[in-house]
């Protein structure tokens, strides 16, 4: 199972994704689609904690 939890990240000043929480289970089969440019591969290395989620204040 991976598992996130307000997952916030910024790109510059730009925030990319604010407050995600999200759990893939062993069970499913998962698909991350969008348009180019739209943080599919930032999400999984975020995910994968290859890059850096930050808090973002509201």
């Amino acid at each position: 199972m991976i598992a996130t939890t307000n997952l916030s990240i910024l790109f510059g000043k730009q925030i990319l994704f604010k407050e995600v929480s999200i759990k893939f289970v062993e069970e499913n089969c998962y698909g991350l689609i969008g348009a180019n440019g739209s943080g599919k591969s930032t999400f999984l290395k975020a995910l994968a904690g290859k890059i850096e989620a930050r808090f973002v204040a509201t």
